[in-house]
């Protein structure tokens, strides 16, 4: 994700959902490595409690700026105003439709999409065995780190569960107003990677 991100030549990117920064802090490396990168780079999220983890992260990074957003309503954010828009494992836990149209709004003409997310293992058995694991897996770890309190995981399970197969996510994307819609399995498919662009002419 941070790779693909590290060749767009935008100046103004916008990562939703940031949580406590794992993204830019890798988008910011490999650009302070290979020089250039945004002029402005937004990292938000709905949580300021995330954000706080995220800043240390980033500290010393020209041009980060932080925002505690809402990736259903981004008001904050003007029209065509975005060059590059992220989010990571954010699009299964809100209402992808709003999210997908704000996304579609602040992105400038010509402006890219990149969504890393939860997918479908496209060979239907593995995906099967997969989800029983994580039915099993992910209970064990949110007792463990919660101390007993699983419920607030809960959201996740039901996101791995319910989150589209990466063809109807595209065509998604396309009923928005995206082309070049395309995507890219990681880890058997277990996550994948999609992008897109909003069309010059809006």
């Amino acid at each position: 994700m941070a790779r693909r991100m590290s060749r767009c030549t935008g100046s103004v990117m916008l990562d939703v959902a940031s949580g406590t920064g794992d993204i830019p802090v890798r988008l910011m490396r490999r650009v302070a490595r290979r020089g250039g990168g945004p002029s402005t780079l937004w990292v938000t999220d709905i949580c300021p409690e995330m954000l706080a983890l995220a800043k240390p992260k980033l500290a010393g990074s020209k041009g980060v700026c932080f925002a505690h957003l809402d990736a259903h309503d981004l008001k904050e954010i003007p029209d065509a105003s975005i060059d590059v828009y992220s989010i990571s494992f954010g699009m299964k836990v809100c209402d992808r439709h709003r999210a997908i149209a704000e996304a579609f709004r602040v992105l400038k003409p010509g402006g890219e999409f990149f969504c890393l997310e939860a997918a479908r293992i496209p060979f239907a058995p593995l995906h099967w065995l997969y989800l029983r694991y994580m039915n099993w897996c992910l209970p064990v770890i949110a007792w463990v780190a919660a101390h007993g309190d699983t419920g607030a995981y809960d959201y996740l399970l039901r996101g791995i569960h319910e989150f589209p197969s990466q063809e109807a996510f595209a065509t998604e994307l396309r009923r928005q107003g995206f082309e070049n819609v395309a995507y890219e399995n990681l880890s058997l498919g277990i996550v994948a990677i999609h992008f897109a662009t909003k069309p010059t002419a809006v």
